[in-house]
């Protein structure tokens, strides 16, 4: 069942800071996901290849269009690794950003 609201942050262009850097602008789209557990393996050879994975997401397909940054409850989180199930179906893994809300 998909129950848990996920927002993506699609790129949007850029403005600038006030010392003049470029920042990127987003624009929040809300879909709706199912949460998966994370698997013993998947998490054990993501650790051995220095990755750390946060939460396993499944989403459609159409929804998504390459976002590397999403929210849930708050917390951004960015997209590492998708896996396209079928049809209906896409797997995010995710990966927690430290020092973004």
């Amino acid at each position: 069942m998909f129950d848990l609201e996920v927002t993506l942050l699609h790129q949007d262009g850029f403005t600038e800071n006030k010392v003049g850097d470029k920042v990127p602008l987003y624009k929040e789209i809300e879909i709706f996901a199912k949460e998966l557990p994370i698997s013993r393996s998947e998490y054990y050879f993501a650790g051995q290849a220095n990755i750390e994975i946060s939460r396993l997401i499944v989403i459609h397909p159409f929804e998504y269009a390459n976002e590397k940054i999403l929210k849930i409850e708050g917390e951004q989180y960015s997209v590492i690794k998708q896996y396209k199930v079928d049809n209906e179906n896409l797997e995010l893994t995710l990966k927690q950003k430290v020092g973004n809300k």
